[in-house]
């Protein structure tokens, strides 16, 4: 958990480092994305006008399968310019944890790839087009749909009425 004690922040700015488990990013059950090493955190939290403001960075290594290649791929995700406010109330400790864990996530990546100019697998064969070349033609993997004189699949929807 990360907190402040409201007592303290009267007083003086609050310096909070340290790590968190990676369960702390609950991301247990995603397909994408594995988090096997813990979240670490520098924050500095100031007192302001109705609250407090909380600034630094927080960082994390996911691991996973790249979504082009599918080879095993590692990536920092990280959040490097936190501001948030966070509102006083009548408790002593603030918890920003849920708060710290959404800044985050907000920065994880749509697709986990291994480098921006990934290749992928071949459509035709499979084979990893980062470590070979294939003898697949361009027109084999062509998806632009099916040919004039082939049926579509879609097809049968032409066919289909709505009653008003």
């Amino acid at each position: 958990m990360i907190t402040f004690t409201i007592g303290l922040l009267e007083k003086q700015d609050i310096d909070l480092a340290g790590s968190e488990k990676p369960e702390f990013l609950e991301l247990e059950d995603d397909l994408i994305f594995n988090a096997g090493e813990p979240v670490n955190y520098q924050l500095k939290v100031s007192k302001v006008s109705g609250g407090a403001l909380v600034t630094g960075r927080v960082s994390t290594v996911l691991s996973g399968a790249c979504g082009r290649c599918l080879e095993p791929t590692q990536i920092e995700l990280a959040a490097e310019d936190i501001e948030l406010f966070v509102e006083l109330d009548s408790e002593e400790v603030v918890d920003i944890t849920e708060d710290i864990r959404a800044e985050l996530l907000l920065n994880l990546p749509a697709n986990l790839l291994c480098s921006d100019d990934c290749a992928g697998l071949c459509p035709v064969c499979g084979v990893n087009l980062n470590q070979t070349r294939c003898d697949c033609e361009p027109e084999d993997f062509d998806d632009s749909g099916p040919a004039e004189d082939e049926p579509s699949p879609w097809d049968a929807l032409d066919g289909l009425k709505l009653d008003k």
